[in-house]
């Protein structure tokens, strides 16, 4: 399209006349904007077919003490009162002497799938893999891949003639899963051309990662950073900013967090309101 219309932002403009007319409605598009704005931020890097984008409001919540260092939090979102509850809870804690944190886990993960002959060569692949040696071997094949991502761990799960593999790496200040999948995709061709010649590598990912998805390996063993968090609320906090008194609170935190959680089979989810703050986060700082 561009070696047509010469310039991306005349790239939008006719993908939206085209989308207008595949719709058969001439102002299907007119309320999304697409002027102001610097597509070459997007074009062949982050979205396809792009018509335009969507402004949303951005909040902040705080300030917050986290371990001596005083935070905001930013929020994208168009949900009315979230940005106010989190605030709210953020004064809360603020009033009390803050957040302390302890950093347990730090492993971001990708699980590849491949498939043997049978399932006794799976068996022989799963043993050379968990050999310490061999370990070594593909952990300075995977580091060579990147300044930032090391290799931690490999686990393999065997499931007939199909070996599932959990590279564990740590990847800096990154989310990491386009550095740890190139350090994998470089230890599978390594093994598949040196070592196991009849493996057949099924896909990159076999949602052993798991990536994206509740799991109850991730619930268990953590992707990802693994925080712990502790902070201790003034009876006359929980009064004069949250508007109710402890006993009730821990009541409906017991009712509702655990008691209605357990009841409904919620996976790693014992909170009341996290995935709504999680996503505004993503809108405002990036999904990377």
């Amino acid at each position: 399209l561009h070696n047509w219309c010469f310039s991306l932002i005349n790239n939008i403009l006719c993908r939206r006349l085209w989308f207008s007319d595949l719709c058969s409605k001439n102002r299907s598009v007119d309320c999304i904007p697409h002027q102001n704005y610097d597509y070459s931020l997007s074009s062949n890097a982050c979205c396809e077919n792009t018509l335009g984008y969507i402004p949303v409001p951005v909040g902040f919540a705080g300030p917050l003490k986290v371990d001596d260092r005083t935070v905001y939090i930013p929020l994208s979102t168009t949900e009315g009162c979230l940005v106010a509850s989190l605030n709210r809870g953020c004064r809360a804690l603020q009033l009390s002497a803050g957040v302390r944190t302890v950093l347990l886990g730090d492993r971001m993960t990708r699980g590849p799938v491949v498939c043997f002959e049978d399932i006794v060569q799976a068996h022989e692949f799963k043993l050379w893999i968990e050999n310490e040696d061999n370990y070594l071997l593909l952990k300075n094949i995977f580091n060579s891949t990147s300044r930032y991502a090391k290799l931690t761990a490999i686990d393999v799960a065997l499931s007939g003639r199909f070996v599932y593999l959990r590279f564990s790496a740590t990847t800096g200040d990154a989310m990491g899963m386009n550095m740890i999948s190139k350090g994998v995709e470089l230890v599978l061709s390594e093994l598949q051309h040196n070592y196991f010649p009849n493996m057949k590598i099924i896909s990159l990912s076999g949602n052993y990662c798991v990536d994206k998805k509740a799991s109850a390996m991730n619930w268990v063993v953590g992707r990802g950073k693994s925080v712990s968090c502790e902070a201790v609320v003034r009876r006359s906090v929980v009064s004069d900013v949250l508007k109710t008194d402890v006993d009730s609170l821990v009541e409906l935190n017991t009712l509702k967090n655990l008691v209605g959680s357990a009841r409904a089979g919620v996976l790693g989810g014992f909170n009341a309101h996290s995935a709504n703050i999680v996503a505004a986060i993503f809108l405002s700082t990036g999904q990377v």
